[in-house]
């Protein structure tokens, strides 16, 4: 069952995952907010948060060098 578990969990972090990879700033900012409410309420394991955390500051580099680029 635990293996199920964490599965699902797996599965619902690489979905948010693939999301960021898409997100604008501001989607970005949205999601920051929800995901502190998640984690002050257990939704999100700290584990799940630092996964996400990650892809997040990944994406935030990507849009800062696709900036500098077009600048």
């Amino acid at each position: 069952m635990c293996n199920r578990k964490a599965a699902e969990v797996n599965a619902d972090v690489e979905a948010r995952i693939s999301r960021i990879e898409q997100m604008s700033l501001e989607q970005i900012a949205t999601l920051q907010g929800r995901m502190l409410a998640d984690i002050a309420t257990g939704r999100i394991a700290p584990r799940e948060a630092s996964i996400i955390d990650r892809a997040l500051r990944k994406r935030l580099k990507a849009i800062e060098q696709e900036l500098h680029q077009d600048g």
